[in-house]
């Protein structure tokens, strides 16, 4: 009876001893989480998103678009101007029935709208401040999308070192279990005892399995921003 009780509290300790690893093994990468991170290739990341991510480069050919019309509006001034000439023969009539005041040579005009002048300057303005506002909401954006790469970035070394811990987790389970296993074999460890610890396996090979998955995800977002596959950047 009392070997029986013995063995008893062995396995309850050994199962206490699982849940106590797991922690310790959280507990590691929650404070090696930081140390993973690589600021010079984080900034290779943000440089591809600012070159090759779609949405920014239609705001940055917004912002282009909106500076050409600056330099149309300014070319509407010549349009207030008007140039003709009246070339006639030395050697025609001196005057033309049609127009007495025609003389012969050539005769140059030039003429002025002072509606479109005065226009203008307004049209000039009012393409200024298009342009402005182009300018400052493809800066917006660019703030934005850089803010967007670091966070995932950030998710995808979490994710990836949360997969370290949820893998380690489900190897030491494993090897808990397949203990447990033989001590069951021998007639040392009850049947609940290693029910439990079968439970623990499974339950941690799932918990791996769905790290794998939010890791991939975490990447296939990164790699959308950036426009390249992660093992392309050095």
């Amino acid at each position: 009876m009392a070997g029986s009780f013995y063995t008893f509290s062995m396995i309850r300790t050994f199962l206490f001893f699982i849940f106590f690893f797991t922690s310790v093994n959280v507990i590691r990468a929650q404070e090696s989480f930081i140390g993973d991170i690589n600021y010079q290739l984080l900034e290779k990341y943000v440089d591809l998103a600012l070159k090759n991510y779609p949405k920014r480069k239609m705001y940055k050919a917004s912002e282009l678009s909106a500076k050409a019309k600056i330099g149309v509006a300014k070319a509407t001034y010549l349009d207030a101007f008007t140039a003709s000439y009246n070339y006639s023969p030395n050697n025609a009539a001196r005057y033309n029935t049609a127009n007495p005041y025609t003389l012969n040579g050539i005769q140059f005009g030039i003429y002025f709208n002072l509606g479109i002048l005065f226009r203008t300057p307004a049209l000039v303005r009012q393409a200024k401040e298009e342009h402005n506002e182009k300018f400052y909401q493809a800066q917006e954006y660019d703030i934005l999308l850089k803010s967007e790469v670091k966070k995932t970035y950030f998710e995808y070394l979490r994710e990836n070192a949360d997969l370290r811990v949820k893998a380690q987790t489900y190897i030491d389970n494993k090897a808990a279990s397949d203990g447990l296993r033989y001590k069951f074999e021998k007639g040392e460890a009850s049947l609940d005892d290693y029910t439990k610890a079968k439970t623990l396996t499974s339950y941690a090979n799932s918990e791996r399995l769905l790290a794998e998955l939010n890791l991939l995800k975490a990447k296939e977002e990164l790699e959308a921003l950036i426009g390249e596959e992660l093992k392309n950047v050095k």
